[in-house]
């Protein structure tokens, strides 16, 4: 169980613009964005959507549960060895399987997909103002 965020064709061709504007920087600053702010801003989309059982116990989304896979313009966000039992309740399969599969890792996906975009838009933004002043 595990999300990938990946830049799209689409997404990409509305940067493109700004990439030969300043050609030298642009993946750099795409890479720091997405695996810093870019996990983190969807780790905490998937951790508002994840369910928390009514067992006294610490929870998996109280104890940091999630670790991401970082590639070029991309990263895989998981559950850490540890937590990887997220993929019941998740999926609905074993014990879950008489419940409503929860797919927080999707909606935390889509939840997550455009706040990035957004905020990759602003990060080359800055590079070329600052390039061009």
């Amino acid at each position: 169980m595990s999300v990938r965020f990946e830049l799209d064709y689409k997404d990409l061709e509305k940067l493109q613009e700004k990439f030969k504007k300043v050609p030298d920087e642009v993946e750099k600053t795409i890479n720091s964005f997405l695996h810093k702010q870019g996990v983190e801003i969807m780790i905490n989309d998937v951790l508002a959507d994840m369910p928390i059982s009514e067992r006294n116990k610490r929870h998996a989304r109280q104890s940091k549960p999630l670790t991401s896979v970082n590639f070029n313009l991309g990263f895989e966000l998981k559950p850490k060895p540890r937590f990887r039992y997220l993929v019941f309740p998740d999926k609905a399969l074993g014990t879950s399987i008489n419940n409503t599969a929860e797919e927080f890792m999707e909606k935390g996906l889509n939840k997550s997909t455009q706040k990035i975009i957004n905020g990759l838009n602003e990060q080359i933004d800055q590079k070329i103002k600052e390039a061009f002043g």
